[in-house]
């Protein structure tokens, strides 16, 4: 992802939903919402499609991209691959990061209770991150932003289930107690157990007409061990 205010601030109106999964994407409007230019509005635009974002239609300008059942559970297991070796690589944190782990933690407790879900989604991102960085796997960990980025606009669906909130930092606080412990294969399934119930909530919400097989994509760390 392109470090730029104007890709975060047209990503903003994405994971809000103020731009919705398969909705066009205005330019006038949006140079004018986001107070900018077009030239620089069109920068920002081929950033987002080059990660997946949003798609290019040839005569039809940009739209952001809808995700099928099929497509998303196919992120989802390539999420199960790629998080399972980051967090089998960390280099566990000093006593000020896991402080600054609790309160990126605190921060989605405090949002989830407010029902801020523009704060939750952006705690919560922090939360994951602020592990995830803790491996030398840089490679893997930008492509999981990647993907991360890609289902946003599906996150913020399923965090508006009011139970489904009130349950992220109650995950998150186990998770802690395992990055103290230093306990990898624990921290492993917890992540497993926490990315299935979006996984699941997610796919029962786009509908359940998969194409055979797709069921059988691996989907935890224990999935990928009978495979191998």
């Amino acid at each position: 992802m392109v470090d730029d205010p104007l890709v975060d601030a047209l990503y903003r109106l994405i994971r809000t939903g103020e731009l919705s999964p398969g909705q066009r994407v205005d330019q006038r409007v949006i140079s004018e919402r986001l107070e900018v230019s077009r030239t620089p509005l069109r920068e920002a635009l081929r950033a987002l499609a080059g990660d997946g974002i949003l798609t290019r239609t040839p005569n039809a300008g940009y739209a952001v991209t809808k995700l099928s059942a099929a497509e998303l559970i196919q992120y989802y297991s390539i999420r199960a691959f790629l998080e399972k070796e980051v967090l089998g690589s960390l280099a566990w944190p000093s006593a000020d990061q896991l402080d600054d782990l609790r309160d990126c933690n605190e921060q989605c407790r405090t949002a989830a209770e407010a029902g801020a879900l523009e704060d939750l989604l952006a705690a919560n991102m922090a939360f994951h991150f602020t592990i995830f960085r803790w491996s030398t796997l840089t490679i893997m960990v930008k492509e999981i932003e990647r993907i991360w980025r890609v289902s946003d606009p599906y996150r913020a669906l399923h965090l508006s289930n009011r139970d489904r909130r009130s349950n992220v930092a109650h995950d998150h606080d186990r998770m802690i107690e395992a990055v103290a412990a230093q306990d990898a294969p624990l921290l492993i399934e917890l992540q497993d157990a926490h990315r299935a119930s979006s996984r699941m909530l997610l796919q029962d919400m786009l509908g359940n007409g998969l194409p055979p097989g797709f069921m059988t994509l691996p989907q935890s760390a224990g999935d990928l061990a009978v495979r191998s």
